[in-house]
């Protein structure tokens, strides 16, 4: 029996400039209701109050989620943050003459991943928190970003449930009441599931206005 509290290998390395684009032909040819969860992440951030001027994208992947918003949101910055260089070329390709973008080359499974980054109003991510590679690492990964929020800041998390009841599944996949309850643990307020559609959810949590 695999054991449950063991991290999870990936079975593709996106650091791999034929893996990366291997992933990113048959992303959203396998879901193409991808489209709709980059609109409805793009109209949480257009509407939110206040406006996001600084947001962070971590697992930023080709730039598809980054390209919706930036045609829609008017922001100070935009960072992209992956750890696979492949992925950045194919965002800084796509994007790379937007004045908000910045590329980040990093890892958020490091403990100081977010040394000099700086502060956001917003962080967004479409289908990555999985790559901590097992779901216990969420409210920890979770509380670092709740720091470099400002106050009333949104972390927006796109992922999927476990495609199947066992294990490897259960151990890398949250499901939206698990993802809600790592948000609220690591100190989120407001937490909810935004939209849920063929496996794939939206959850959001605010961070509070009267922490420091």
């Amino acid at each position: 029996m695999k054991d449950p509290n063991q991290d999870v290998p990936s079975p593709i390395d996106l650091r791999n400039p034929i893996d990366a684009i291997d992933w990113v032909a048959a992303a959203d040819r396998k879901r193409p209701w991808r489209a709709n969860i980059r609109t409805a992440i793009t109209e949480l951030l257009s509407t939110a109050s206040p406006a996001p001027r600084r947001v962070l994208e971590i697992g930023s992947g080709p730039g598809l989620l980054a390209e919706a918003i930036l045609q829609i949101c008017q922001l100070q910055n935009y960072t992209l943050f992956d750890f696979s260089v492949p992925m950045l070329n194919m965002s800084c390709e796509r994007i790379g003459k937007h004045p908000s973008a910045t590329f980040i080359l990093g890892d958020f499974k490091l403990s100081n991943w977010t040394e000099d980054l700086g502060s956001f109003d917003a962080v967004v991510a479409m289908q990555a928190i999985h790559e901590i590679r097992h779901k216990r690492h969420a409210p920890g990964l979770y509380r670092e970003i709740n720091r470099i929020l400002g106050a009333d800041g949104l972390l927006v998390v796109c992922d999927h449930t476990p495609f199947e009841n066992m294990v490897p599944f259960t151990a890398l996949y949250s499901t939206e009441i698990e993802q809600h309850a790592a948000l609220s643990a690591a100190g989120f307020i407001n937490v909810r599931t935004h939209m849920s559609v063929n496996g794939l959810y939206i959850c959001v949590g605010q961070r509070p206005s009267n922490v420091g």
